[in-house]
């Protein structure tokens, strides 16, 4: 299995081809020495997680993305009345296995760079299953198993536009079905630090996907996709809002034990009963008392990447070298702008 470390934790949403965008927030943290340690996958990011699973970092997965063409992912369904989907994947699995994407026999070793979990919608129940190539640290439903191409494959089959996918006895769809960004997997995990890159715009709670200069979808498939967006990012948002939720009710659980070590150590002093003060003692100056670090978990926000504008759904079924480009450079800004937004310092940038 991968490292013991599992501090640092990635989450990348689904896209399809918008998925040049993690690697140049990838780029960006790299060059900030941030390295992860648990990569969470949806989808293209799911492709991506694997990727540095194997691996890749941002500079060579890069390389792989300038190459990828739309004829590289997907082709059209020569009998669709036949089938359930418009566009077949077999050219994505070609691409996966013997151009260098990944690696399955590393990913699942010890030698596997990151605690690697990808996601997948069970077709039949609509429940969202997690895969991982190791243990979680918290009791979870996590699926432990050796991850194969079938399971990359399943988290990027986009209902409609590709087909299900058969893994073990059940058949899935793309794991944005119900969690574009799975943030609990991440937290189940283990993870204390984590990075949350979205490609639909978000600046705060009530931020909702908002269309180009305020144009109507133009077709069908965008009209079906900024429906999705809107519920994938109401999701995201209910995630968030619980994460936080959470966080707050154990500030109110540790606040409670500060009280009640003041009010024994003041009994004990009216009394004149010896104290043991090591029992609330804070040696790492995080304002728990050590003896409930374990019981008490709280964790700093998330830092969320995520454009200013809305990216052209278009991007999800095309892959071309100049929108990987563009999309490259937006992920890197937009990182630096959340880096900093964040409080961390940004190298190359004055005070």
């Amino acid at each position: 299995m991968p490292s013991k470390e599992r501090k640092r934790a990635l989450v990348l949403s689904g896209g399809g081809g918008r998925g040049a965008y993690h690697v140049g927030v990838l780029r960006f943290l790299e060059e900030h020495e941030w390295f992860p340690d648990i990569v969470v996958g949806t989808s293209i990011g799911a492709v991506n997680g694997a990727a540095i699973a194997s691996g890749h970092r941002a500079h060579s997965l890069w390389a792989l993305w300038q190459r990828l063409r739309t004829r590289d992912v997907q082709r059209p369904n020569i009998n669709p009345l036949a089938g359930s989907f418009l566009l077949d994947t077999t050219p994505l699995r070609q691409t996966l296995q013997e151009k260098g994407w990944v690696h399955f026999e590393r990913i699942n070793s010890a030698e596997a760079q990151v605690h690697l979990r990808v996601t997948a919608t069970e077709v039949t129940t609509g429940r969202l299953h997690v895969f991982g190539n190791s243990d979680d640290v918290y009791p979870s439903q996590m699926r432990r198993e050796p991850i194969g191409l079938d399971h990359i494959i399943a988290s990027c089959s986009i209902p409609v536009v590709y087909p299900t996918t058969q893994l073990n006895d059940s058949i899935y769809w793309d794991g944005a079905t119900v969690a574009n960004t799975p943030l609990g997997p991440a937290i189940d995990a283990g993870a204390e630090e984590i990075v949350i890159v979205i490609m639909t715009p978000w600046e705060t709670e009530e931020t909702a996907v908002r269309q180009a200069n305020n144009t109507p979808p133009r077709n069908l498939l965008a009209a079906a996709s900024t429906t999705l967006e809107w519920a994938l990012l109401a999701s995201f948002q209910s995630d968030l809002k619980t994460f936080r939720h959470i966080n707050a009710l154990l500030r109110l659980q540790v606040e409670n034990a500060r009280l009640r070590a003041a009010n024994k150590l003041l009994q004990s002093r009216l009394s004149g009963e010896e104290f043991n003060l090591s029992e609330f003692e804070d040696k790492n100056g995080d304002g728990i008392p050590d003896v409930l670090q374990e019981k008490h978990h709280i964790l700093p926000d998330p830092i969320i990447v995520a454009p200013r504008q809305p990216i052209s759904v278009e991007r999800i079924i095309r892959y071309t070298r100049d929108g990987h480009e563009r999309l490259h450079r937006m992920g890197y800004e937009d990182a630096r702008n959340a880096w900093q937004a964040a409080g961390r310092t940004v190298e190359g940038l004055g005070d």
